[in-house]
């Protein structure tokens, strides 16, 4: 817990001295928390309430960048936190009767829980690793085979023949690598179903994909059966291939050139090593970005844990297998009898287990694909879902806190990503707990509100420091709490079913690729609307409590306190669950690079400001006398426009604006060859350093306050859309 970020300079030290780290690290905290359970007369409390905060706050002013600093600040949270705890436990729960003690034991799991994961955030994430570069090996000869394999089940083939032919233009040495195609959806199964409508379905995608493959270079697998779903997938096409290397990419997930040159060295150094994860990143906002427009400004969801978590977790050996951009080694995957398949997170499982052998994991914190994130909330939630139901089944069956072989740190840190998804849970019983009182006068909370300011308000403003020194740069607060909300009620659910049989989930295919035609209310949204009336219910009781009973008016204002933030919470859900339009199948991507077109032999210089696989937008000065026209051609030179290889390109022009300060034109590739279709591809998806550069300007946190609030202000805005379209339905 010494430093932010530590850097390597070989393989060996993140985990030769991950022991010491770990015991220090585990020291220092039940030092920190043996020293606030020392009890204290409410005089040094307030004292120690007021210090605490004025450091904190202080600390935030500064900004310490890491070292000391920032384990000092660190501690101190957790110091505040635990004193908070063991005043809730020993002061604050009710005895008064039954329904009061389950009520008050509700409510402090949920607390429990949330301190759990910010003693485990401290522990995994104050001090995250900056692992080494390794380039792969010059010589040829010297390059391990790599066999890349996409599995596929119902994605659309023109988005299927983007990943081959990306991962065709993989740099690696010519003959070390081949490209597989793994087809679920056109299995012998599928092609003999018993509806006649589907089973030749199954035969034309089987047929057409054969052709694809054969006409880009790739190769072609499926198998008789869909069993185990994607891990069988996996499996089957194990035993039909031999490199010594697995790139695993989902069939969105479209890779850059260099990402075998950047991750394929790790396996040369270390012979132990078993995986090579990258980070997810993706070209098209998810549903909260679309509906409330935070794509270009605010950091991505999975940016905590690719930018932060991933990296603190690689230093302890325990970085972990993520099912797509990783690399894995052959030999030990087959030494487990392949994908691991008994839970629905195959991927993590098939981690845990190659851990518990004494395998080593590396982490490499570039984004080198480019994939597409769920376009509507029912496909966001089917996703969620999954995630949330297997990381309970490996919490349940494959448990890392009694799983032989593994250390005590893999263990924290395969315990935390499980732990995590419990938050449905607990982010209902923070909703409802408080409800418990102020509708039906259940006391779940026992002190007033200077206790309450005593020890609470230096634990909520130590979270929520501790929130921005560990991801200020990956999560915005508000954002965390909407994203946690919209989850919540349909994946409470998920875990409770879980929890009842833990082998009942089965795969489910996150939908991919979907257009939606024009703006409508999700189909999920019922639930809120319930929630938000209960909520609503509870502020009007607990009002008239307040001012009713001015005894207890010191629990029901901390309780309103929390039932306000609920509810600003929920109606900020529903700007989310108000889908807008989107017609676009294939995500443009925002660029700002000058280019030369060329249009009936003259030159015209212009910039591109946009690029997507169907085309560009180019903004060119106004000619002499000369506006161009829906249908003229323009000619390029790929590698004017970006790409790495000589190809010319034609262009037509399917829209003309004119801009003060030229014609904004829309231009459509036109693809005649196999050649120009490549390069489109490499145009648009060769070079990772286009989502290195994107991720780190959203990572920017200049006036983070302001942008907190802009993101209030586009929820609220967005949920009066959400109900405007509600009302006219119930007119209509």
């Amino acid at each position: 817990m010494a430093t932010a970020t530590r850097k390597s300079t070989a393989f060996a030290p993140a985990s030769r001295f991950a022991p010491m780290r770990t015991f220090s690290a585990v020291f220092m905290l039940g030092s920190v928390a043996l020293l606030a359970a020392i009890p204290t007369p409410d005089p040094v409390q307030i004292q120690l309430c007021v210090a605490t905060i004025a450091t904190l706050f202080l600390m935030g002013w500064l900004r310490p960048a890491g070292g000391p600093f920032r384990s000092f600040i660190s501690l101190l949270i957790v110091f505040t936190s635990t004193r908070y705890m063991i005043w809730r436990v020993t002061e604050t729960m009710p005895t008064d009767s039954a329904l009061s003690i389950m009520g008050g034991i509700f409510l402090l799991g949920a607390e429990t829980y949330g301190y759990i994961l910010l003693l485990l955030s401290t522990f995994l994430s104050v001090d995250v690793y900056k692992r080494a570069p390794r380039p792969a090996p010059l010589a040829p000869e010297a390059c391990p085979t790599v066999d890349i394999l996409i599995p596929s089940y119902n994605e659309p083939d023109d988005l299927l023949e983007v990943t081959l032919t990306a991962a065709l233009n993989v740099n690696y040495p010519e003959g070390r690598v081949r490209v597989y195609l793994l087809d679920d959806g056109g299995t012998l199964a599928k092609r003999n179903q018993a509806d006649p409508v589907k089973a030749a379905e199954a035969q034309a995608r089987f047929e057409h994909l054969q052709e694809v493959c054969e006409r880009l270079g790739a190769h072609y697998l499926t198998r008789e059966r869909n069993e185990h779903a994607k891990a069988g997938n996996i499996n089957a096409a194990l035993k039909l291939t031999d490199g010594d290397l697995i790139l695993i990419l989902d069939a969105d997930h479209v890779p850059s050139t260099d990402i075998l040159s950047r991750t394929a060295g790790y396996f040369v150094e270390d012979p132990k090593l078993f995986l090579v994860q990258t980070p997810h990143f993706f070209l098209n906002p998810d549903p909260l970005e679309r509906n409330l427009g935070t794509f270009k400004n605010m950091p991505s969801e999975n940016e905590m844990f690719y930018s932060v978590i991933q990296r603190g977790l690689d230093g302890l050996n325990a970085s972990f297998f993520c099912g797509s951009a990783a690399l894995l080694r052959r030999k030990y995957i087959m030494e487990i009898g392949g994908i691991q398949g008994d839970t629905i997170t195959e991927d993590a499982e098939t981690a845990l287990e190659l851990h518990s052998r004494g395998y080593r994991s590396a982490y490499v914190d570039r984004p080198m694909v480019a994939g597409l994130s769920p376009e509507t909330f029912s496909g966001f939630i089917i996703q969620r879902m999954r995630w949330t139901q297997g990381m309970v089944q490996i919490f349940l069956l494959k448990n890392p806190l009694l799983k032989k072989g593994l250390t005590f740190a893999q263990r924290v840190g395969y315990f935390n990503s499980c732990f995590y998804w419990f938050f449905p849970l607990a982010r209902m019983a923070f909703i409802l707990g408080p409800l418990l009182y102020l509708l039906f006068g259940i006391q779940v909370y026992v002190g007033d509100l200077s206790d309450f300011l005593m020890y609470g308000l230096p634990h909520i403003v130590g979270a929520l420091m501790l929130s921005s020194i560990l991801y200020g740069h990956t999560r915005w607060a508000f954002a965390s709490e909407l994203y946690e909300v919209i989850q919540s009620i349909h994946c409470s659910g998920a875990i409770l079913e879980v929890l009842r049989n833990p082998r009942a989930p089965s795969f489910a295919v996150t939908p991919k690729g979907e257009s939606l035609d024009e703006s409508f209310v999700s189909p999920l949204a019922r639930p809120f609307y319930l929630l938000i009336a209960i909520v609503c219910l509870g502020q009007v009781a607990g009002i008239i409590r307040f001012f009713v009973d001015p005894v207890g008016s010191g629990v029901v204002s901390v309780l309103l306190f929390w039932n306000t933030f609920h509810l600003l919470l929920l109606i900020s859900a529903l700007g989310v669950l108000y889908e807008r339009s989107q017609q676009r199948v294939f995500p443009r991507f925002e660029t700002d690079r000058d280019v030369d077109l060329t249009c009936l032999g003259v030159t015209v210089p212009g910039k591109m400001t946009d690029i997507s696989i169907t085309g560009i937008g180019a903004l060119v000065p106004f000619g002499e006398g000369k506006r161009f026209e829906v249908g003229d051609m323009f000619q390029a030179d790929a590698r004017e426009l970006g790409a790495t290889s000589p190809s010319m390109l034609d262009l037509r022009v399917l829209s003309a604006v004119d801009r003060p300060n030229g014609q904004k034109l829309g231009l459509s590739f036109v693809i005649q060859t196999p050649e120009q279709w490549s390069a489109v591809v490499a145009l648009m998806y060769s070079r990772s350093e286009n989502w290195k550069t994107f991720r780190d300007r959203r990572a920017q946190s200049d006036h983070m306050g302001t942008k907190i609030a802009g993101l209030v202000r586009s929820s609220l805005s967005h949920a009066m859309n959400h109900i405007q379209a509600v009302s006219r339905e119930v007119r209509s």
